[in-house]
């Protein structure tokens, strides 16, 4: 009974070292996903860009500073 039992219980230690081995040897979790960014309508053109990626002026979106600019000065 006794060997059953050392046996047990080297098995136990080798199963967590086993999964800790694991856990630590594994590679990095990649980078989280990157949060949702609203999409705007570019006022020149009409394509649809990220909020973060457009350029704003007068309240309006625009995908580049040549659309902005054009807009603008159509405007004038």
């Amino acid at each position: 009974m006794g060997a059953l039992l050392r046996l047990l219980i080297i098995g136990a230690i080798a199963w967590f070292i086993y999964t800790w081995l694991r856990r630590i040897l594994q590679p990095p979790e990649s980078a989280p996903p990157k949060t949702a960014q609203l999409m705007q309508k570019c006022a020149h053109c009409g394509v649809h860009i990220p909020e973060g990626e457009s350029t704003q002026s007068q309240g309006q979106f625009f995908c580049c500073e040549d659309h902005r600019d054009r807009y603008l000065q159509s405007k004038s």
